[in-house]
């Protein structure tokens, strides 16, 4: 499932704004591209006077969505082409990047989890073991949790298409909770708010981690690591979990018949039966994958060096070559040989969201052309000389603050397609480093926990039926608050 196929269930007054929004960004995208096309802006170098249109397209109509971000994505680079910025294979040579072969490979691999059923087992698993539903606080921790750490590894709104149905089963299965409207509130807030916080916690967690991971590298600015990531990430995770449990923790609840909730999960466990070919090879392949990716960086951490094969796998294994190799592996191993049924069908597989991986292929192809025409350099200076030399942190709390308030008025992706190729030249001519800022403000870029439509995992609560938005705007201030304070902690503790 992709954002695009969720429905939004919106109020009269937002399907009105959203029907205006859509008009007006067409109309102005256009209108700004034709006339940034006859009055260039002076000071710059003619391919990044040329460049600075199709930029401006772009983002306007991602931000209003006046057509589809993926279109967007393929369309301003194109244009590029034609306006003289550079040739076809440099526009074209970001969307076969290595970070997008990964990323479709993490993609495989989650399909092939999910197309089993191996996250719904591995989530019965969880919440039928003793003492999890001991009280509804352990039992929102235990979902909240389980959601964040799937969702680390897969789509955030897979993730949460998954869990809510478990979490809505259990409100059903107890009339203490089921007749509590706070409550099942709450509970559905939870799952959806961690599957958001859980994919800050790796680079395939969400679509921003990669891209900006990606645009660090395509604009010369620095490398990043996976396991670098999650030494960042992970705490993130943790810290903003703690908060998001109290934050909507069941207040003086207690179950009337947690013995009839328990029988019901472990109904729908015994259902799933035994664990099936799918499944077990669906499991050696993440578990394959997870190993090569955090194993050099695991012995480096413990050791100071890398030992025992990590140093061979991180030389001849990288990081986007683990995704891609581990990925197609759903191909290879088989299910039933004499029926010639592998784990993963090519129909199956066509389903990913192939959406956000063109999104992403836009952006980078974009920002790489906004460093080498020298626009980003220009950018940086102008920056620089209006404002005068920032500090590093003040720098990094600009990007968080406006990655995050973006990230409210359009989708996360096309938010980090916007705010990070722009961040990284002004941290560069400020004499800055640019990684603690693109991450900062990468990971501002995933918040957005207001509305409905901020998110998927945010619509797909909204849907149910449970959550007033007034409470999902309360909760989710709330979030975007901590989580900003949280971002600008964590990258100042761990680059400081």
């Amino acid at each position: 499932m992709t954002e695009e196929d969720i429905p939004l269930n919106l109020s009269p007054a937002e399907e009105k704004f959203e029907y205006w929004r859509c008009r007006v960004g067409l109309v102005l995208g256009l209108a700004l591209f034709l006339l940034l096309l006859w009055f260039p802006l002076p000071g710059l170098t003619p391919e990044a006077q040329r460049l600075v249109p199709a930029l401006v397209l772009a983002i306007v109509f991602w931000i209003t969505e006046a057509i589809p971000m993926a279109a967007t994505a393929m369309l301003a680079p194109a244009l590029c082409v034609p306006l003289g910025v550079t040739g076809q294979s440099n526009v074209l040579a970001p969307f076969a990047s290595p970070s997008i072969f990964m990323f479709i490979g993490s993609f495989f691999i989650a399909a092939a989890m999910h197309v089993h059923g191996l996250d719904r087992r591995m989530a019965l698993w969880l919440l039928t073991k003793p003492g999890v539903t001991r009280t509804p606080f352990t039992l929102y921790a235990a979902m909240g949790c389980l959601t964040a750490a799937l969702s680390m590894w897969m789509s955030n709104v897979a993730t949460t298409a998954m869990m809510m149905p478990i979490g809505l089963s259990v409100l059903a299965a107890c009339p203490g909770l089921c007749g509590n409207r706070a409550a099942q509130c709450n509970l559905v807030l939870l799952i959806a708010f961690a599957a958001s916080v859980g994919g800050l916690g790796t680079p395939v967690g969400t679509p921003p981690n990669i891209m900006t991971i990606g645009f660090l590298r395509e604009m010369n600015a620095g490398e990043v690591t996976f396991f670098d990531w999650m030494k960042l990430g992970v705490p993130l995770v943790i810290v903003l979990m703690v908060f998001l449990l109290w934050l909507l923790r069941p207040r003086g609840l207690a179950f009337t018949d947690r013995r009839g909730m328990e029988a019901g999960l472990r109904d729908q466990y015994r259902a799933l039966g035994a664990v099936k070919p799918g499944e077990r090879n669906a499991g050696i392949v993440f578990a394959l994958a997870l190993f090569l990716w955090m194993w050099p960086g695991v012995t480096e951490l413990l050791t100071g060096q890398q030992i025992l094969g990590a140093a061979w796998i991180a030389e001849h294994v990288p990081e986007e070559n683990v995704g891609i190799l581990c990925g197609l592996l759903v191909f290879l191993l088989p299910v039933n040989l004499k029926e010639w049924q592998f784990t993963l069908t090519w129909k199956q597989a066509a389903q990913i969201d192939w959406g956000t991986i063109f999104l992403f292929g836009g952006g980078l192809a974009l920002g790489k052309m906004i460093e080498t025409t020298g626009l980003a350099q220009a950018m940086g200076d102008g920056v620089v000389s209006q404002l005068g030399q920032p500090s590093l942190w003040l720098l990094v709390a600009a990007g968080i603050v406006i990655g995050l308030g973006l990230s409210e008025a359009t989708s996360n992706t096309a938010s980090t397609n916007i705010m990070v190729p722009l961040i990284i030249p002004i941290a560069l001519a400020a004499g800055l480093p640019a990684i603690p800022v693109a991450l900062a403000t990468g990971l501002a870029c995933s918040f957005g926990f207001m509305l409905p439509v901020s998110t998927g995992p945010n619509a797909l609560a909204y849907g149910t039926g449970l959550v007033p938005l007034p409470r999902m705007m309360k909760n989710g201030i709330a979030l975007d608050i901590a989580g900003a304070v949280a971002i600008w902690v964590v990258v100042w503790a761990y680059f400081h």
